[in-house]
């Protein structure tokens, strides 16, 4: 078996730039600002850092406690498992947070950093955040149907006819038959549904089921039917997610 492994990097680059943008830009714009009366008792290079280990700190913690929560939270229901996520990050962080305030940032300098309202303002953020989660997803897909990028043409989708759209939103095997939905059509490919799935590696996507794939571009939302979350396409389809995947896709933010 040969790997490719410029293909491999650059699949860790498009996975992880997003969140390292997103630390670095954040960063920047909160030491900028200055909140919480940082701006005037602290100089620039310390705030930069002290925010920086803060966001840092954010996105490990929430990332591990929903990976862990998928995990052993699922029969809860998805308001309780989400209120349960978000005390458990700001119990773990509001220690973290306070502590490493303390240590880098004198009281002299930065004012008095209570320990509850700092709790309180994190709990807040974690609120926001969850909202956004929940509500972004959702504002991207209002109106006419999104076109779902794929950066070139994928080894699946040189099976199917020309002229035709090959923007593949799903997969889902049945016995030894793979049908393949794209956003007007559906076709048949006999192939084995893993060698499917391979042949998608160029566009990022999830297995949300043994017999189902989804292209991560076509997530339009999410709905629960009869305690089981269920993904909702950008087509109108509804795509199962199974206990086995179901912690994948809450890590990746999609639950």
């Amino acid at each position: 078996m040969s790997f490719d492994f410029t293909r491999l990097r650059a699949r860790a680059v498009q996975d992880t730039f997003p969140t390292v943008a997103l630390i670095v830009v954040c960063s920047i714009t909160v030491s900028l600002a200055g909140p919480f009366g940082t701006y005037n008792h602290v100089d620039l290079p310390t705030r930069l850092f002290y925010w920086l280990v803060n966001i840092c700190s954010g996105i490990v913690v929430a990332r591990t406690v929903r990976s862990f929560a998928g995990r052993l939270l699922t029969p809860l229901g998805a308001v309780l498992r989400e209120a349960a996520v978000l005390v458990t990050i700001t119990a773990i962080l509001s220690p973290v947070i306070y502590l490493w305030t303390l240590f880098w940032l004198h009281p002299d300098q930065s004012g008095t950093f209570g320990f509850w309202p700092l709790a309180a303002i994190i709990l807040v953020i974690c609120v926001m955040v969850s909202v956004m989660r929940y509500c972004l997803p959702k504002m991207g897909h209002v109106g006419s149907m999104p076109e779902v990028a794929e950066p070139e043409r994928t080894r699946l989708s040189r099976r199917l006819p020309k002229n035709v759209d090959q923007t593949v939103l799903r997969l889902t095997a049945d016995g030894h038959v793979v049908h393949v939905i794209t956003a007007h059509q559906q076709f048949e490919l006999r192939m084995r549904f893993a060698d499917a799935v391979e042949e998608m590696d160029l566009v990022q996507g999830h297995c949300t089921h043994r017999s189902h794939w989804v292209a991560q571009a076509a997530i339009a939302g999410t709905e629960t039917v009869n305690g089981r979350p269920v993904l909702i396409l950008c087509n109108g389809d509804r795509v199962p997610v199974s206990r086995k995947y179901q912690p994948g896709l809450e890590a990746a933010g999609i639950l």
